[in-house]
């Protein structure tokens, strides 16, 4: 009997915790619900524009070094 109660508890637990997390949105209305004007779409401004951060790097060395000599096989 002690065994179907806990059983019967963690099962309502259960269905409580699917109840909460799935219940239906709130009545009252958000202020952040609105959308916004935010020009996410849009380029920037050539004010906004920043220069290459890259523009003075190293240029990347082409050739691979070898780190030792290789041996021979024989």
């Amino acid at each position: 009997m002690t065994t179907t109660l806990i059983v019967l508890a963690f099962l309502a637990l259960g269905v409580g915790i699917v109840a909460f997390a799935t219940r239906g949105p709130r009545s009252r209305v958000d202020a952040q619900a609105h959308e916004q004007d935010t020009a996410w779409g849009e380029p920037p401004a050539p004010s906004e524009t920043t220069s290459d951060p890259f523009a003075h790097a190293p240029k990347p060395d082409a050739t691979v070094t070898p780190a030792r000599e290789t041996e021979r096989q024989s």
